[in-house]
């Protein structure tokens, strides 16, 4: 599943930095569903790829607020610099199923400052869940940590009507149950399972945020009697929309030693 996450995130990184470098040509010619069908196409470049684990959700500004969003041919959206542009999709991989999602802005007019603070308290919650650490001999299941997505989120008055996070199978159901992070999630998390971390922000009519990783549960190296997550997903968040003053600098350590992490892990299937 690690193997299989890198790989993932090094296609996705690959997208983004074509996006990057096109958006700024007037005459791209990108939109929606090409972007979509370009997602793809840098999976296949990577080992073990056996097709996508579900329909690409490739959204641009206000169709980013449509949480299930599909594009189609016919309406796709044209993609441009200036807005939030949201990409959820996923591959199958002999070795392990993926999910990420990751929000870019590439250039264009400034994100406003409400955006930037949408964005940066829904990455607040994908890390304190991705953070806690509980006790291993109690039946904690995903309903008891669901609020940790949320809170940075409460604290602005904002949420999201979607659960936090699915279990994710290996070449199986990226929506597999009955695993999951929600209210309604009663099953106990156990060693070696998965589930997504995806909490976000929708502002009807104008942009959607959306931020996942897949985390899987592992017994804490330091402590015997508990359990804790470890983020598969090895792809950077996009740092023109955090606003640094709304974060500890514990957060910004953690968010950096992450992304150096990315390079690492990345730089090698980059070349």
């Amino acid at each position: 599943m690690r193997n299989a996450n890198i790989r993932d995130c090094a296609a996705i990184m690959r997208y983004f930095a074509f996006l990057e470098e096109e958006l700024q040509k007037p005459d791209h010619g990108l939109d929606e569903f090409s972007g979509a069908r370009k997602v793809e196409e840098y999976r296949t470049f990577g080992d073990r790829y056996k097709g996508p684990s579900f329909d690409t959700i490739s959204s641009m500004g206000s169709n980013g607020a449509v949480i299930h969003y599909k594009p189609s041919k016919e309406t796709a959206l044209k993609m441009n610099p200036d807005e939030i542009y949201l990409l959820d999709s996923g591959g199958q991989y002999l070795d392990g199923t993926t999910d990420i999602t990751r929000c870019g802005h590439f250039g264009g007019k400034a994100p406003t400052p409400f955006q930037k603070e949408c964005y940066t308290r829904v990455l607040m919650g994908t890390l304190d869940l991705e953070r806690v650490v509980w006790p291993n001999d109690m039946d904690f299941a995903g309903k008891d940590f669901d609020i940790l997505a949320r809170k940075a989120l409460f604290e602005a008055g904002l949420d999201y009507k979607h659960g936090t996070g699915h279990g994710v199978g290996s070449l199986l159901c990226v929506h597999e149950g009955p695993i999951g992070i929600s209210r309604r999630s009663n099953t106990k998390l156990e060693e070696g399972m998965c589930v997504s971390d995806e909490p976000g922000y929708y502002q009807d009519g104008e942009f959607g945020i959306r931020i996942e990783n897949v985390i899987m549960v592992q017994q804490h190296k330091k402590h015997s009697n508990r359990f804790c997550f470890e983020n598969l997903t090895v792809a950077p968040y996009c740092r023109e929309l955090i606003d640094t003053s709304i974060l500890q600098q514990d957060l910004i350590a953690y968010i950096n030693a992450h992304h150096q992490k990315c390079l690492e892990k990345l730089t090698p299937l980059l070349q």
